[in-house]
């Protein structure tokens, strides 16, 4: 199986200052915590959800709001929940028990950080596949959050994470992001058939993964590493892509970058500071302290709304006008 060419943008990267200076843009936005945060936590009696309730994946279906939280039991077993609002704040509906749990020795300790994409009319569910063999990706689906088909593995036979598809072909190809060592990088199939077999083409793509780099630590605020949230957005000025930065200090911060609509290889923008970083008592203490870590987005009332995990504990969101994300990035590029 024939890898997808890079673009000239997904050659091997400079390092330090010069990759700096190919990044040619860079952005100062913010996002405003909801007040009522955090919005889902563990319930009393659900020992799958004892220990946590966190790093949503979120879809919006008309005024309807699907969120699939990670769960995590006092034996640290991951498991996916559901719940579901009509406002996307306020979510009093949830499953009395989990809807997609462990059912095979690679993910026998666990399905963990989902994200959800639609596409050909169900819900594709990325998430971490948890084994003694490390983190995989590994994909399923479903049309109305109860029944779920699982694929299996669908990524490297190497430790990866933080898996998204975009939402529609991208010049007639699937395209993936994805995280090998501390940076993000970029895949492409012909179908959705050839990314749940597509062993042959990992070997090939994991001997030079490096040219298939997108992002990379340059800030200090995310100098360990990064790895993607939700998955991208398309807008008219380009995929906007919320993003995860750790320092060395291990604090979880908040990003954004702007992808090219027709080269997602090539970042138009990037935000220089964070988003939102750990401030309140539910972020910066729990079971893994100061996190905020992005993993579901809608669109809602000219909103970019974001839900994100809470020190490893609870479901918060944060939310900005979706103008003012695209505005602060086009005042850059116009500059």
């Amino acid at each position: 199986m024939a890898l997808h060419p890079p673009a000239t943008s997904m050659l091997p990267k400079p390092a330090g200052d010069e990759y700096l200076r190919q990044v040619q843009w860079d952005v100062t936005l913010k996002l405003t915590r909801y007040e009522m945060n955090p919005i889902i936590t563990p319930r009393q009696g659900r020992d799958w959800e004892a220990d946590g309730t966190f790093n949503p994946a979120a879809v919006a279906a008309g005024r309807v709001v699907h969120l699939l939280y990670r769960a995590v039991d006092a034996n640290r077993i991951s498991r996916l929940g559901y719940a579901r609002s009509l406002d996307g704040m306020d979510f009093t509906y949830r499953r009395e028990n989990p809807v997609l749990e462990a059912s095979a020795v690679w993910e026998e300790f666990g399905c963990e950080d989902p994200r959800i994409t639609p596409m050909d009319g169900r819900y594709y569910v990325t998430y971490t596949a948890y084994s003694r063999g490390g983190p995989r990706i590994a994909l399923a689906s479903t049309e109305d959050f109860m029944h779920f088909e699982k694929y299996g593995i669908v990524g490297p036979d190497l430790d990866d994470k933080d898996c998204v598809l975009f939402p529609e072909k991208v010049n007639g190809k699937v395209a993936m992001l994805h995280r090998l060592d501390s940076k993000v990088q970029i895949a492409y199939f012909d179908n959705l058939d050839a990314l749940m077999d597509s062993k042959e083409f990992w070997s090939e793509y994991v001997t030079h993964y490096d040219d298939f780099e997108l992002i990379r630590p340059i800030y200090p605020w995310e100098e360990w590493k990064v790895g993607v949230g939700p998955p991208p957005i398309k807008t008219d000025r380009g995929w906007l892509v919320i993003y995860h930065g750790v320092s060395v200090q291990r604090i979880y911060n908040m990003g954004a970058i702007l992808l090219d609509l027709d080269e997602p290889s090539k970042i138009l923008a990037r935000t220089r500071e964070p988003l939102l970083g750990p401030e309140m008592e539910f972020e910066k203490h729990g079971v893994v302290p100061n996190v905020v870590f992005p993993s579901g987005s809608i669109l809602q009332d000219g909103d970019l709304v974001i839900y994100y995990g809470g020190a490893d504990r609870v479901t918060c969101m944060a939310k900005a006008p979706v103008e003012d994300f695209l505005d602060g990035f086009e005042n850059e590029l116009e500059s």
